[in-house]
């Protein structure tokens, strides 16, 4: 166990390092392993399995990544029923443009606040 209650920053930056590399190695074999029991196992192309394996159950899932392609979807929609189509739009927040508004348009920022849950995020460490 290292002691983590230090204060000396260069110390911390140390530990820190030391803590990123272990976690690096620990990820690469986690993957390593995953991939062995793949091989073992078999995994389908879209869905999961679940294996026996002593006191443990194993599951294997495979997945399928699809996005859009807004182009061609934009050109081929008035082709497909209404009620058929299986697209969504969203609205999305423009990071940029609210803080564009917030710095040139105060009363309209206000306004727009009204719609937008803000949550502190995790803070970043980097180590040079």
């Amino acid at each position: 166990m290292t002691d983590t209650q230090t204060t000396d920053l260069p110390h911390l930056a140390q530990l820190w390092r030391e803590a990123k590399r272990a976690e690096e190695e620990a990820r690469k074999e986690r993957v390593a392993i995953e991939q062995q029991i793949i091989n073992v196992t078999g995994c389908k192309e879209e869905g999961s399995q679940t294996h026996d394996a002593g006191d443990w159950k194993v599951r294997v899932t495979g997945k399928i990544n699809r996005t859009l392609d807004q182009a061609a979807w934009e050109s081929i929609a008035p082709s497909i029923p209404e009620d058929l189509r299986p697209v969504e739009y969203a609205p999305k927040l423009d990071t940029k443009g609210l803080r564009y508004l917030e710095s040139n348009h105060p009363d309209v920022y206000r306004r727009m606040a009204e719609a937008i849950v803000a949550k502190p995020g995790k803070p970043s460490v980097e180590v040079k």
